[in-house]
């Protein structure tokens, strides 16, 4: 049967391009295709530092995706919102978060799907001078991969009053910075105007100036659409899948009982039908070497 997208049009609320990681998924996928609806998403919050987030990754994804929709006067909307830091389940590497929702007016309803992934190049250092940065410039996999620089101490409250009042203050925080002699001004400058004397050089998290980030977007758009190809038995919608987890396993050695899960609930987004099922991963008990008393 055709699926209920094939050939209809998604609006994709983005700042950075990233209809060129989702279109191809979605296409192949479900015969959905995605419309670029460019919005200054900046104002939900920049990975710089200058605009805080505020609310969850999947509330922000929501409230892009529905201002792309009314810019596009659209009955279907998609958005997605990424998060850096410290990896949740392996430690001393960092880790991303990417979210991403649909949501669809005309059935009524909206669905989110997840991916924490290891790839990332997620990274800063703090340097006087172009040259101490050679290794992390390796690691960030500079000049293929943006980059971000900015004073390392200073009060930039301050200053952005300060040259509101003058007039003419300019941004002392540099972004998309892809080649060598722009990057080393852009340390220069910053070294100069901090108190310490450093510049911060981040990787430039924003999709169209991170391949590594794109291609972890496009796996959660094969994620998505996989979804959408799931529909609910009982009330025909797109997008059955995974919702929540249930269950503990059991240590293979000591049998005793662990946090981790042993089922899955696979949930409709729109009506109250759900199923549990058994991990998709095959796995039945814990191996010891995750059990707290086997491995303490």
């Amino acid at each position: 049967m055709q699926h209920p997208y094939f050939g209809k049009t998604i609006s994709l609320t983005t700042k950075h391009k990233k209809a060129s990681a989702l279109a191809l998924p979605l296409l192949a996928g479900v015969g959905l295709r995605v419309r670029e609806i460019e919005v200054d998403t900046d104002i939900f919050g920049t990975f710089s530092g200058e605009i805080e987030r505020k609310g969850t990754p999947l509330e922000t994804a929501l409230k892009k995706a529905r201002l792309g929709m009314r810019k596009g006067s659209s009955e279907l909307g998609l958005a997605t919102e990424g998060s850096f830091g410290a990896h949740p389940y392996i430690p001393f590497i960092a880790g991303c978060e990417e979210t991403i929702v649909l949501i669809d007016d005309v059935n009524g309803f909206h669905l989110s799907e997840t991916i924490i992934s290891a790839k990332t190049n997620f990274s800063f250092c703090e340097v006087r001078k172009l040259e101490d940065a050679e290794s992390f410039l390796r690691q960030a996999k500079f000049p293929s991969h943006g980059l971000i620089v900015k004073p390392n101490q200073l009060g930039i409250k301050f200053i952005h009053r300060l040259g509101r009042l003058l007039g003419n203050f300019q941004s002392s925080t540099i972004k998309g910075i892809q080649d060598r002699c722009s990057l080393k001004l852009a340390i220069d400058k910053c070294a100069a105007l901090s108190n310490d004397g450093l510049a911060r050089v981040e990787t430039d998290m924003r999709a169209y100036m991170n391949p590594t980030r794109l291609r972890v977007i496009r796996e959660l758009g094969v994620k998505l659409a996989r979804r959408l190809r799931s529909s609910c038995t009982e009330c025909g919608c797109p997008g059955f899948g995974q919702t929540t987890v249930s269950g503990f396993l059991n240590c293979s050695e000591c049998g005793c009982t662990s946090e981790s899960p042993s089922h899955e609930i696979h949930s409709c987004a729109r009506c109250e039908y759900s199923k549990t099922v058994p991990r998709s991963d095959g796995v039945t008990s814990l191996d010891p070497m995750y059990c707290q008393r086997c491995n303490p």
